[in-house]
């Protein structure tokens, strides 16, 4: 433990070799985070995959009600109103 608390001595002494060993830190914990969080994101397509929901060849596609008015008003002029 003696040869810790020196590197610790050490970097706190000087400033940026402190916050360079910091970025380091947190660069491998984010490297191990992102690579965990890929290895769910996997894990959940294959379920996906196996489960026969999603397959690769078929496309979504969105199409509205035919039976349901537009959103937006067709040809009409429009006024700002207050309430």
């Amino acid at each position: 433990m003696g040869i810790v608390s020196a590197i610790v001595a050490l970097l706190k002494a000087v400033p940026s070799l402190e916050r360079l060993f910091l970025k380091v830190a947190d660069g491998i914990r984010e490297a191990k985070a992102k690579g965990r969080y890929d290895e769910k994101l996997t894990h959940i397509d294959n379920a996906i995959r196996l489960a026969g929901g999603v397959r690769d060849n078929e496309g979504t596609e969105w199409s509205e009600d035919p039976d349901r008015s537009p959103s937006v008003p067709q040809g009409s002029t429009t006024r700002t109103r207050v309430d």
